[in-house]
């Protein structure tokens, strides 16, 4: 099953000691169900660039796959510490995510995916992010 969606992305990143950034984007997109699995799948444009993005959904786990503008390979497992990979102009890094929640919730119209974890690149802790995903079928 495939359906346009809208989707808004808040993105919190919390650094120790400081003010957190907040980034809230919005796009049109496509929601997917493969049997068990959910994606969302939307591209944005970041510096004159076009990233395409799909999100796996579940319930305790979660991938994140960025390719154009941005490579990258983010596995989200809860309480777990999985190991990905950022592409940037300076060559592959290594990042470690450790996850400590999850929340997948789905409707027949509309959902959100809500994901909160550490992000390492390097051995270097970036921060505690959290991502929140709202998605709503759009009206024909």
């Amino acid at each position: 099953m495939n359906k346009q969606v809208k989707v808004k992305l808040k993105t919190t990143i919390q650094q120790p000691n400081e003010q957190p950034e907040i980034y809230e984007l919005w796009v049109t997109g496509t929601y997917i169900e493969k049997g068990e699995s959910a994606y969302l799948k939307y591209e944005e444009v970041q510096d004159d660039k076009n990233i395409k993005t799909i999100v796996k959904m579940g319930e305790t786990e979660a991938l994140i796959l960025r390719s154009g503008g941005i490579n990258m390979r983010l596995p989200l497992v809860k309480e777990t510490e999985q190991t990905g990979s950022y592409e940037s102009e300076y060559g592959v890094l290594m990042v470690k995510t450790m996850t400590r929640k999850i929340m997948f919730e789905k409707n027949k119209q509309d959902g959100q995916f809500i994901v909160q974890y550490d992000l390492n690149v390097s051995g270097q802790s970036v921060g505690e992010y959290t991502l929140e995903f709202h998605y709503m079928e759009e009206s024909q």
